[in-house]
This record gives structure tokens, C-alpha cells and sequence, in this order.
């Protein structure tokens, strides 16, 4: 009898034994682990976001300084309105106030600067006027860069524009077949129809895209931000570091870009420009909220801000070769007639990019010589007063010499 007592005793300590385990194990699973997950999270989250602070910090004083140093872009933060006829720029200022935009235009022809103008208010309640100095989000103009950042990792052997995807990045579906060109010209058959609600990582930001991923036929163009999403990641990777600064290092730096740095920075700017989208009659009326999720979901695909000037320069710089090979530009863009590939829209001798986001509306034309091009950059947007045509009817103005 005692001895199956005993039995019985071992026989329950060892259920309660497993009991146990079990109940931590699932315990761990359950809370522990997630919680401490969480915390990783929100840790990495406020590093990045401490990173982009001390980034927009240094900017600011690279502001501040600019007027005291010689820079090579001084050209671009007067203001300037040529009076030869031939220049055609009063025709071009007036292009903008008949159609009621609100922002700045920056026109150069042949490497000079024709016509750089702000045009309204970039701060209605505080009355202060939109001009060269003025800072506006880029939105989708970023892709361009991202595209760059690539080609310069295609340049320097750390990947082909035949590499699949999935090499990079795991947990994509069709990640073998997937390239990296295809990501870039938007024929990867990858796309998205949830938009991140909270902030997070970039590395939470990538996981995020790839788990709501819908899948359509590849090799089709359909422009689908997530593709930009998602390269911003392989930067990530095989550099090592954050993609802001991979931007910072390869692209603001070389290009002596004073006037360009990260959300959320551009709210801490006192030449920032707020974003309305009221009617044309009372545009101010109506101003554009900007929670953080805005733009923190935007990774290498919108959150950039910049001047006119410093994002001619950064554009220009590209294009010229200065920051991935000309070669290699040119492979990326080897698309024409209108055709995205690259981060921009590819025509016969010129490129045009385009952005919206919180308001502001971002358009550049530039001839691929980079010499000759212009930049719109508005903080009205309206389905009803888009600036695409507007740039386009300036840049025909430009190069033609008739609307």
C-alpha cells in the first residue's frame, strides 16, 4: 500500500512538474515573450527616432551657419526673377498665380538660376510668405533617391539589379523570382492594401509590409509604394546601417545639402510650410494634420523634407553622377515614353518625379543633363489645382519657349 502511495505522490509531483513547465512555457510565450518583444520594439523605435532628432539638430545648425560660409548653393536661396525676355520667367510666375498655386517655383536653365519665387503663405496665421528658404516634404520624389542609394550598392558590387528579392529579405512569397529591377521600374506584382497604423522600427516597418503583402501577376507595371518599402529594407541590409543614414552620408553630405533632413525635423523648422487643402477661394482655411504615423510609414519612400534649391541640387547630383556612377543611373532608367523605372517617370531627353503627402505637393522636371530643369514644391493640394501640369507647362515654357 505505501509503496503505490508513493507511486501515486511521484506520479503527481512529476504532473505537477509538468504542470508547471508548461504553464511557463506558455506563460513566456504568451506575455513574457511578446512584452519583452514590445519593449525591444519601442527601445529600437526611440533610438531611430533619437538618431533623426540629433540629424535634424545638425541640420538646423548647418542652417544657421549657411549664411556665413560660401556654399555653392547660395544661387538657389535668393530670390530671383530674370528680366530677359527670352527667359521667359514672368510668364512662368504668372502660370503659377493664374492657376492659384500656393508654394515655391525654382526654374533653371543651362546651370542658372531664372526664376526662384514663393507664391502665398506658408504660414497664414503667422503671415509669413512662401519662398526660397521655404521647407516642404518631398513625398514620393524620395523614391528617386532610394533608387539611387541602390545603384550605388549595384556600383560597388554588394548586389545586381538581378538578384531576387528574396536574397534579401525573407518571407516574401514570391521572393525568388522577384528582382530587384522589378522593385524598382513597380513590376514586382507586390502591393499593399492596409496602411501601417502605429509607429514603429524600420526593421517593424519592413516585417509590416511583408506580412500584408497582396500578391498580383508580376511583371506589369502598377505603381505601388510598398516596392520602395521594401528596398529601403535591402539597404538596411547589406549596409548595416539605417537608411536615414545611408542619405545622410552617400546624398546630404557630398551634395552639401543645408536644407534637407527627416521627419519628423521639418516640425521643429521655423521656415517650415503647413499644409492646407482648403478651396480655391479660402485655401488656408482647411490645414492638413500630421500624426507621426504619417510619414513614419514612408520609410525610403517619403519622409524627406527640402527646399527648392536643395532638392534641385539633390536631384541634379543624382542624375549627374554623383552620388551612384552615370552609367549606372542610366541602367536604372532605361525606360522610356512616359515609363516609371528608377524612381522616376523616363521621357525622350528629360525625367520628371512627383510626391504628395500632407499637403504638400512636390513636382521636378529636369533634362537629364541635370542642368536645366524645374522644381515645384506646393502646400495647398487640391485634386483641382495638381502641379504636374503646372510644372510641365512651365518646363515646355522652359526649353520651348511656348506654352
Amino acid at each position: 500500500m505505501k509503496s503505490k502511495r508513493y507511486e501515486l505522490i511521484i506520479i503527481s509531483v512529476v504532473i505537477g512538474l509538468l504542470l508547471g513547465v508548461v504553464v511557463s512555457f506558455a506563460g513566456y510565450k504568451l506575455i513574457i515573450s511578446p512584452r519583452n518583444a514590445q519593449q525591444a520594439e519601442q527601445q529600437q523605435r526611440r533610438y531611430e527616432a533619437m538618431l533623426t532628432s540629433q540629424r535634424a539638430e545638425d541640420q538646423r545648425l548647418l542652417n544657421q551657419g549657411a549664411q556665413k560660409l560660401k556654399s555653392n548653393n547660395s544661387a538657389f536661396t535668393k530670390t530671383a526673377l530674370s528680366t530677359a525676355e527670352n527667359d521667359h520667367a514672368q510668364e512662368m510666375l504668372n502660370q503659377l498665380t493664374q492657376n492659384h498655386y500656393l508654394g515655391t517655383v525654382l526654374v533653371v536653365k543651362n546651370g542658372q538660376v531664372i526664376l526662384n519665387q514663393g507664391v502665398g503663405d506658408a504660414d497664414a496665421i503667422a503671415g509669413r510668405k512662401n519662398g526660397p528658404n521655404t521647407l516642404f516634404q518631398i513625398g514620393s520624389v524620395q523614391k528617386s533617391v532610394t533608387a539611387a542609394l541602390i545603384m550605388k550598392l549595384v556600383d560597388e558590387g554588394k548586389l545586381k539589379l538581378s538578384d531576387p528579392i528574396g536574397k534579401y529579405l525573407s518571407g516574401i512569397k514570391t521572393g525568388n523570382k522577384v528582382t530587384i529591377r522589378m522593385m524598382l521600374n513597380m513590376r514586382s506584382g507586390l502591393a499593399m492594401n492596409t496602411k501601417q497604423d502605429k509607429t514603429l522600427s524600420d526593421r517593424a516597418i519592413v516585417d509590416y509590409a511583408i506580412s500584408h503583402l497582396v500578391y498580383v501577376p508580376e511583371g506589369k507595371q502598377n505603381y505601388q509604394p510598398v516596392n520602395y518599402v521594401l528596398l529601403a529594407g535591402v539597404i538596411e541590409k547589406v549596409t548595416g546601417n539605417l537608411y536615414s543614414t545611408e542619405v545622410q552620408n552617400e546624398i546630404v553630405r557630398p551634395l552639401k545639402l543645408i536644407h534637407t533632413g527627416f521627419m519628423p525635423g521639418l516640425l521643429k523648422e521655423s521656415n517650415r510650410a503647413i499644409g492646407y487643402s482648403g478651396p480655391v477661394n479660402n485655401p488656408y482655411v482647411s490645414q492638413v494634420k500630421w500624426p507621426d504615423v504619417m510619414w513614419n510609414r514612408e520609410l525610403g519612400t517619403g519622409n524627406i523634407y527640402a527646399t527648392a534649391g536643395d532638392l534641385f541640387q539633390m536631384e541634379q547630383g543624382i542624375v549627374q553622377g554623383r552620388v551612384a556612377s552615370m552609367s549606372a543611373i542610366t541602367e536604372s532608367r532605361n525606360l522610356t515614353n512616359g515609363e516609371y523605372a528608377g524612381g522616376v517617370y523616363n521621357f525622350g531627353n528629360y525625367f520628371l518625379t512627383h510626391g504628395i503627402l500632407g499637403g504638400h505637393e512636390a513636382t521636378v522636371v529636369m533634362r537629364h543633363d541635370g542642368n536645366t530643369g524645374v522644381v515645384l514644391l506646393g502646400n495647398h493640394y487640391t485634386n483641382t489645382i495638381p502641379g504636374k501640369p503646372i510644372a510641365m507647362a512651365i518646363y515646355r515654357l522652359l526649353v520651348d519657349g511656348a506654352l
